[in-house]
């Protein structure tokens, strides 16, 4: 049974939101921070140094299981993580993977995946080595960061839309707190998510249909709709990061290539809501998702 857990990145979008889900169902957490920083009641606080694994192998020793949340940009965090809760004795980890799914070549292979792939690389190695088990967390894209930063193609306040290719794959959405949620639900059933990634979603929406629930709460008037082709785009991201000449969408552009391609994003053909308590959303839930954005 897991009982004591360690959360890395809690102030995070989606670290908060699982801490949330961990206290709800009765875990006894553990922070991480470089800083010390307010958390609810009952929640322990330890102040580490991320760049030191024997920093964080003090911290978490002891522990069941230590969730990643942390999302930096630094490839080597997590994988000091990863050695430290092995080095600890920690017996399940959750890499900061929340993304498409990685079994798909195409998707592991991407140059913006490259850090949730080296970690799911060295998980795996330290259940030959250490016994540690994992557990990955795949929710396809994170619906309401998406909307809110039009990173699905639909800017809601400008009522613009950009479909990626035709716009019409349908693909897996997921919010943050059913992300949460489903991280929480995980470690309740520690047996059935044992050394495998967990597929989960709040809903299965191609961008057009995301659209139409953006329009019937906005209206169907007054919107600018395109098209982009993604190959294109994808081409000259790559090109770019050869040379060094990288933004932030050199990137972006890879994940969004591969929501328009169903190839790389598609419905799960294993779908583990009901095992760890997250619901689809209706419609109209999906359409008060969008109200509550508008509002913020």
């Amino acid at each position: 049974m897991i009982t004591k857990v360690v959360l890395a990145g809690a102030t995070g979008s989606l670290g908060s939101q699982t801490l949330v889900a961990l206290l709800n169902q009765g875990f006894k957490v553990t922070v991480l921070t470089r800083t010390p920083k307010e958390f609810p009641a009952g929640v322990a606080v330890k102040v580490v140094d991320f760049g030191s694994t024997e920093s964080l192998a003090a911290a978490v020793t002891g522990q069941d299981a230590v969730i990643d949340n942390t999302f930096t940009e630094d490839i080597e965090t997590p994988l000091r993580l990863i050695d430290a809760a092995a080095a600890s004795g920690v017996y399940r980890f959750v890499t900061s993977d929340y993304g498409l799914d990685p079994e798909i070549p195409g998707v592991r292979d991407m140059p913006v995946f490259a850090r949730k792939r080296e970690s799911y690389r060295a998980v795996k190695e330290q259940v030959g080595k250490s016994g540690m088990t994992y557990t990955l967390i795949v929710v396809g894209c994170f619906l309401d960061w998406c909307l809110s930063n039009t990173f699905a193609g639909i800017d809601l306040k400008a009522k613009s839309a950009t479909l990626f290719d035709s716009g019409d794959n349908v693909v897996p959405w997921t919010t943050l707190e059913d992300a949460g949620k489903a991280t929480a639900g995980a470690l309740l059933r520690p047996e059935e998510t044992l050394n495998r990634p967990v597929y989960v979603h709040s809903a299965f929406l191609s961008q057009i249909e995301l659209l139409r629930i953006s329009q019937d709460v906005l209206g169907k008037g007054g919107w600018n709709t395109t098209c982009q082709e993604m190959q294109p785009l994808l081409d000259q991201a790559l090109a770019d990061l050869r040379s060094g000449n990288i933004t932030p969408m050199t990137f972006g552009v890879q994940i969004q290539y591969c929501i328009a391609k169903r190839s790389l994003a598609h419905p799960w053909e294993r779908d583990d809501n009901s095992l760890v308590g997250v619901e689809e959303k209706t419609n109209e839930e999906l359409k008060a998702l969008v109200r509550q954005l508008i509002a913020v």
